[in-house]
């Protein structure tokens, strides 16, 4: 009966009948067939043989030209045994040469030599006809199957159904090769049967574990640097929406951390770091909106996508079904080679670019749905808000308050009293939030064989944050295209990514957690009210603004294309040269219209409404040329070397246009603005960097035991003073198999043991282009009608590269095949620290860019895993994984140079409720910074500080701030389970956190600080200190007496002390997958489908924290739900 495998098979049926021609038209002239009968003569033959038996040359001669011959074996043993040397000649002069003086002659018919006595008659070869059909092990045909002649180049290769004929002279014992890529090839001796039908079995051999470094790929048997790396697959094990995601749950030496502002935000990339803080990171004024929101933090680690360098953002949102592995550079031996960059880490991301043997589809789709997280936030409800607003004394009247002022308090108490008794409740932080569903769809196409490759991607993402109003959008596409001629290779992949994102119109989360639940955003028509409050209390209803015509939308396109081109030189060696080319254009639009509330106290009508326009366009040019060396010498010893040099540019350009003043909310283009912003210009900001680089590798092994890694990078950079350009970086590891060692190998123990050890030099060179220059701007004046210009930046020609030595030990350890160790000391010193160095007012600057300063971080990263069982015959396994980092940060040396800084950081604490950051030699750069507390005094309610002398005071002074916590953890980490069984597969992520100490900002804001006339945290009803005695964590609510001043004083501000200093330990369920794939089920092949799976993910499911603090302020936390469907035809 006639299987219908339906439409996809027929139209891959079709594809492959498209490559087929393709390889048809490329490869059969190499066979040696001629259009007119006629043999051409082919490569050209050098061999040289002393001694031998005609038919032993003639056999070399087919094996070499690839031609077949035709003989009588008779005829050969009489021409006795021969001396031959033929150099460079094609077949028909080697033919002459090794004939001469044998008495024997050759002849071609058609496609065949025939070698024939002198004086015997030429007869005819006989040929035969053969016939088959070439299918895999479901029976399904695979067209462009190559079938050759053995030691010949006669062949042919399958059409669209799988089938062949072939035509072969009648040889003795002719053999047939059929070959296909991915499949086991086979050999079938033809024995006088002229039908010979095939299966071929999928090739499913181990693959040698590698380390993907972005520039070349090394043994990972014989690297001794320290690396991580993660393949796509367990990347989906943990999440499917992006790669921070999943990578925060896998790598816990790469700290991507949660923002307790901006929460969920689909358009925030987060912020990360990879074994500590080397940089110092500090506010620029005047800086572009657009271009920090596409630029790396300095602290970032370096990104390299696909061998040439990406912006955090870029991966960000990159399609995470497109990875087929991340590997993560941590030591000198494993980064070195990006030298410059790479004092912060690499992480290298290779995209999916194998070829299945036939045409494959692959769709991938899922819809998500993000559910709000206020699990952080307990608000007062109406009766409790109220009851807090008595207890303060808002209804209070003064003594002062004549007897309309004491009526009116009390009539305010009870209308808002009768609305909590009719049942006013109002959620507020339910009005801007929603259940967002998003959806993501993806598509790959594969095609190709041995020589040509195509993928070709194309992807779509509609992200739905949980604020109304806030997406990210992401259309992406690219197309990846490999050839290969004999000892040429070309590899060539556009990419395009379109991405558009929009803010919410709702304004911040923190708008409305404000509010009092009395109150109603609607009045008594239904209509969303200016004003949230009541006749006592404005306030700007925030759900007003979201009915105008507010628009707060960025966009940006990428396209980059990257060529390569490689040549075999001679075994081992290549050459290969790259070129890659990326363009970004970025654009940001926010409008407020005229009756937007920020506006309320503008009064001049011209003035009402704003908008601001961003345009940016940004051009990256990376060229590398570089040599490969690889060579097993011997049965013991092995070589690496390359030797690069490379050049880049990086061009970027911004114009800001800030207007203002628009007639009406509909007119929401700048061209209906009125004039530009007051004591505004067009504005903007340009950057040109350039760089070469010249690239050293050196890596030796001996028996696979004894292991040796040298690099040496050297690079120049227009970022750095003139005097000062050149920067040298490098590094040396050594690493011992001792698995491989006899006496090991004897024990059986150990498949896999290695120690590791390495030290070098890395660099990082900041983002200004113009750090090192004196720059100028425009004067507006004008001296002698000629235009004025004034200095912007101060010149420092011995500005040079900020520097990074690192020491890592480490032990790679398996055991019996399911016990895998992976643990890493390491140590780095960062110098030349590249910081604001404070100058004197008289200077006209503040502070000039200098090096100075040294930063340690030390550590330990620990990665364990465990397998219970695993048999891959029914797909069962259970593996047990836990993970584990610690890092430990100091400044070794800052000087002066912080001094105006640290004094700035005195001032706003005791402006404000917030603790700082400073910076002193021999201390943490996440310290804690407040004053010491002994907590509330029982007799007077008032908070005690204890001075550095170590006496009592209620005095707070700034100068008494200790360090009290840091905000690191001691512990960080995850751990998870992994479960299959006959296609079922769950997979739960845990993350932990241990030892960090953290500021309780909500206790300041919501409970100490508060403004009892918005909502306040539910703490401020409890722990108050109300009477004499009380022994309380909190101060009244009330005023209290101040003998000094003989006074009641009000709003009395709480500043930041190690009160609100408290122990962070957390647990976070991160993820819960189950996923089903139905492998072996028959309806999955008789649909035509070749792999059909369905998943569900749950992430951020739960958090366990030992403090009590909200979260997502500006923007909420949320849970994800998703469901995933993946084909393959």
């Amino acid at each position: 009966m006639k299987k219908n495998h339906g439409f996809p098979y027929k139209w891959g049926i079709k594809m492959r009948y498209v490559l087929l021609v393709i390889q048809v038209a490329l490869f059969l002239p190499q066979w040696g067939h001629a259009s007119n009968n006629v043999l051409l003569p082919g490569p050209k033959i050098s061999f040289s043989m002393k001694d031998a038996l005609m038919k032993d040359v003639i056999w070399e001669l087919e094996k070499r030209s690839g031609f077949v011959f035709a003989y009588n074996a008779n005829d050969l043993l009489k021409a006795g045994k021969v001396n031959v040397e033929v150099k460079d000649k094609d077949v028909y002069e080697a033919l002459d040469i090794c004939l001469k003086g044998t008495g024997l002659m050759y002849v071609v018919q058609q496609d065949v030599i025939v070698i024939k006595r002198a004086d015997a008659p030429v007869q005819e070869v006989k040929k035969v006809t053969i016939t088959g059909r070439v299918v895999d092990k479901d029976s399904l045909p695979l067209p462009g199957v190559t079938i050759l002649l053995k030691h010949t180049t006669m062949g042919v290769v399958t059409d669209q159904n799988g089938r062949y004929s072939i035509t072969i002279p009648d040889v003795q014992e002719p053999v047939l090769i059929f070959t296909f890529v991915g499949m086991k090839s086979r050999e079938v001796k033809y024995t006088g049967n002229n039908v010979i039908n095939i299966v071929l079995e999928d090739d499913v051999t181990e693959v040698e574990e590698v380390v993907v470094t972005g520039m070349f790929t090394r043994k990972a048997s014989s690297f001794t640097g320290s690396a991580t790396t993660i393949k796509g697959d367990e990347l989906l094990k943990v999440g499917n929406q992006n790669v921070f995601q999943s990578l925060k749950a896998l790598e816990p030496g790469l700290m991507i951390f949660e923002s307790i502002d901006f929460g969920s935000d689909p358009n925030k990339v987060p912020e990360m770091q990879l074994r500590g803080t080397s940089v110092i990171a500090m506010d620029v004024e005047g800086a572009s909106d657009l271009r920090g929101n596409f630029e790396n933090n300095p602290n970032m680690p370096l990104f390299i996508l696909d061998g040439f360098e990406a912006a955090a953002v870029k991966i960000f949102d990159l399609d995470i079904n497109r990875i087929e592995s991340i590997t993560i550079l941590k030591d000198a031996a494993a980064k070195a080679i990006y030298g410059s960059k790479a004092a912060n880490g690499v992480v290298v991301v290779e995209t999916k670019r194998s070829v299945s043997k036939n045409l494959r589809v692959t769709y991938m789709g899922n819809v998500n749905v993000e559910a709000p997280d206020l699990s952080s936030y307990d608000l007062c409800n109406a009766r409790e808000k109220l009851e807090a607003e008595r207890i303060y004394g808002m209804y209070t009247p003064s003594r002062t308050d004549e007897i309309d002022g004491v009526l009116r308090l009390e009539r305010l108490y009870m209308e808002r009293l009768a609305k909590v008794e009719a049942g006013v409740n109002t959620d507020w932080m339910a009005k801007p939030l929603r259940n967002g569903v998003g959806h993501k769809h993806s598509l790959m196409i594969e095609l190709g064989d041995k020589n040509i490759q195509l993928v070709a991607n194309l992807s779509y993402n509609s992200i739905a944050g949980v604020m109304k109003g806030s997406d990210r959008e992401n259309v992406a596409g690219s197309v990846f295209a490999s050839y290969r001629n004999n000892r040429f290779r070309f590899r060539n992949e556009l990419s395009v990514n379109i991405n558009r994102s929009s803010d919410s119109p709702y304004g911040e989360f923190s708008e409305y957690t404000r509010l009092n639940p009395y109150w109603t955003p609607v009045d008594q028509y239904g209509q969303i009210t200016r004003n949230a409050g009541d006749e006592e209390a404005y306030y700007p209803n925030p759900l007003y603004n979201a009915t105008l015509n507010t628009s707060l939308k960025d966009k940006y396109t990428d396209i980059t294309d990257n060529f390569e081109g490689e040549y075999d030189v001679f075994e081992g060696l290549k050459v290969r040269a790259r070129i890659g080319f990326t363009r970004k254009f970025t654009r940001a639009d926010h409008f407020y219209p005229a009756n937007h509330l920020k506006f309320n106290t503008v009064q001049e009508l011209r003035k009402r409404g704003s908008y601001q326009i961003n345009t940016g366009e940004g051009q990256t040019m990376d060229y590398d040329f570089s040599l490969n060396y690889s060579r097993q010498l011997g049965d013991k010893h092995y070589v690496f070397g390359f030797l690069s040099y490379s050049l880049s540019e990086n061009t970027f350009e911004e114009d800001i246009f800030k207007a203002e003043g628009f007639p009406s909310d509909k007119m929401n283009s700048i061209f209906f603005a009125r004039q530009y912003t007051e004591n505004s210009k067009p504005t903007g900001s340009e950057s040109t960097s350039r760089s070469v680089g010249v690239n050293a590798v050196f890596n030796y092994s001996f028996d696979d035991r004894l292991l040796m890694d040298v690099t040496y990078r050297t690079n120049a950079s227009s970022q750095f003073g003139a005097n000062q350009r050149w920067g040298n970086f490098w590094s040396f590891g050594g690493g011992w198999n001792i698995h491989n060692e006899k006496w090991m190998r004897e024990l059986g123990w150990f498949s896999r043991l290695k120690l590791r050890a390495s030290l070098g030099s890395t660099g990082s060179q900041g983002s200004n282009a113009y750090q090192s220059l004196a720059t100028y701007n425009y004067s507006d004046k004008y001296y002698e009608d000629a235009l004025g210009a004034y200095l912007l930046g101060m010149k420092n020609d011995d500005l040079k590269w900020q520097k990074k030595m690192d020491y890592n030990l480490g032990v790679d350890m398996t055991v019996k095949n399911c016990f895998n160790l992976v643990f890493d000391y390491y140590q780095s010193i960062t110098e030349n620290l590249l910081v604001a160095l404070t100058l004197p007012p008289s200077s006209g600057f503040t502070t000039v860019q200098e090096n100075i300063g040294k930063v340690k971080n030390a550590g330990v990263e620990v990665n364990m895993s465990y397998t219970v069982f695993s048999h891959a015959k029914d797909r069962s396994y259970l593996t047990l994984a836990l993970r584990g980092a610690h890092n430990k940060n100091k400044v070794l040396k800052i000087s002066d140079s912080m001094k105006a800084y640290n004094e700035r950081m005195d001032k706003e604490m005791l402006e404000g409720g917030k603790p700082v950051i400073k910076y002193y030699d021999g201390v943490s750069m996440n310290a804690i910074w407040a004053v010491p507390s002994l907590g509330i005094d029982p007799a007077t309610g008032r908070e005690i500080y204890r001075k550095k002398d170590g006496r009592s005071t209620f005095t707070y002074d700034v100068n008494d701030m200790v360090i009290c916590g840091d905000n690191l953890p001691k512990l960080n980490g995850s751990f998870s389970i992994n479960l299959g069984y006959k296609g079922l597969g769950f997979n739960m992520t845990c993350i932990y956190e241990l030892g960090a100490k953290m500021f309780n900002q909500t206790l300041i804001d919501r409970v100490e600080n508060v403004d009892m006339h918005y909502n306040v945290d539910r703490r401020v009803l409890e722990g108050r200190w109300q009477n004499p005695g009380d022994v309380v964590r909190f101060r009244s609510l009330k005023s209290y007496w101040d003998p000094e001043t003989q006074t009641y004083p009000r709003d009395v501000q709480t500043k930041a002390t190690s009160r609100f200093v408290q122990k962070k330990n957390e647990l976070n369920i991160s993820s819960i997958n189950i996923s089903y794939d139905f492998y072996r089920y028959a309806f999955v092949k008789q649909i035509g489908l070749e792999r059909l799976s369905l998943a569900f993910y749950m992430n951020d499911v739960a958090k366990l924290s030992t403090i009590q603090t909200e979260r997502g302020l500006a923007y909420p936390f949320a849970r994800n739900y998703n469901f995933s469907l993946q084909m393959t035809f």
